[in-house]
């Protein structure tokens, strides 16, 4: 299969191409008898792919169309937030019967119109396990010679059609918390207080920017979903945070970031080494 990767992120493509392309059989240290079916179906379709190009901006990717001569991609595997704007811009003028997954870190609400509309998607970091399973969706089929969607894998012009309903909706985002207070009393809580919201031990826990902590009845995806991505982010599994109550950020081991908040000096969060560049676009928005 004819793989393009869309991608700005320097390490994040490396480790597609790696996943893709997969590793030399020598370098694997564990028995056949002891892989899963999953690993076994993922090592089936390593090697199988050519990656045919690697495009970090909207600008290379009209320019690796440009030519006609990449007309026989059979994937594109796309970022959605570029350097020079949202990947839609350039996926528009792509051939309509490329199908396209999505490697997102955020935009949650994107990722929500996204999976009503069949469009696949895998978020940052990239398991590999996942998307040999999303590669396993995508079997190119040619009727009357054109190729045609396959497995429910939207294809540009659907991305088109899709990217103007999203810009048509006024999308309205959580504005407070309603928080249960004591035995007959509920605690107001808007979104502007908010410092971050984390979970531990299957708990979720809301954190205000004076360091009070209250508990929601709510999984962190549910809260992920109803708040802005402009003012908030999940950087890992653990941790929504508020770019207004980000203190500073630092180095951390093996080229990760810790995030320091203002409102709990002491909380270490650490975004992962490919996600960084991520979050500091996103802090610096």
């Amino acid at each position: 299969m004819k793989i393009l990767i869309i991608e700005d992120e320097q390490s994040s493509a490396d480790r597609l191409r790696r996943m893709l392309e997969g590793e030399p059989m020598e370098q694997r240290e564990q028995s056949d008898a002891c892989i899963s079916s999953a690993e076994s179906r993922q090592r089936k379709t390593e090697g199988q792919h050519e990656i045919v190009g690697v495009c970090a901006s909207n600008v290379e990717v009209k320019a690796f169309f440009a030519d006609g001569t990449h007309s026989d991609v059979d994937l594109i595997l796309s970022d959605i937030q570029l350097g020079d704007g949202l990947s839609f811009e350039s996926l528009r003028t792509v051939s309509s019967a490329i199908p396209v997954i999505f490697t997102t870190a955020y935009d949650h609400y994107a990722v929500q119109a996204f999976r009503f509309n069949s469009i696949d998607y895998l978020l940052k970091p990239v398991d590999s396990e996942e998307l040999h399973a999303a590669l396993e969706k995508v079997k190119p089929t040619t009727v009357n010679g054109q190729r045609s969607m396959v497995n429910g894998i939207s294809t540009t012009d659907t991305i088109a059609q899709l990217l103007e309903s999203v810009k048509s909706q006024a999308i309205r985002y959580r504005e407070r918390f309603l928080i249960p207070h004591r035995a007959d009393e509920f605690l107001i809580i808007p979104v502007s207080d908010v410092s971050h919201i984390t979970i531990r031990d299957g708990v979720v826990r809301l954190c205000t920017l004076e360091g009070k902590h209250h508990t929601l009845n709510m999984t962190l995806e549910e809260v992920e979903s109803q708040l802005d991505p402009q003012r908030f982010m999940r950087v890992n599994r653990q941790f929504i945070i508020s770019a207004a109550a980000v203190q500073k950020l630092s180095t951390y081991f093996l080229g990760k970031m810790r995030i320091h908040m203002a409102a709990a000096p002491d909380e270490e969060i650490i975004v992962s080494k490919d996600k960084v560049a991520t979050v500091k676009r996103w802090l610096d928005s």
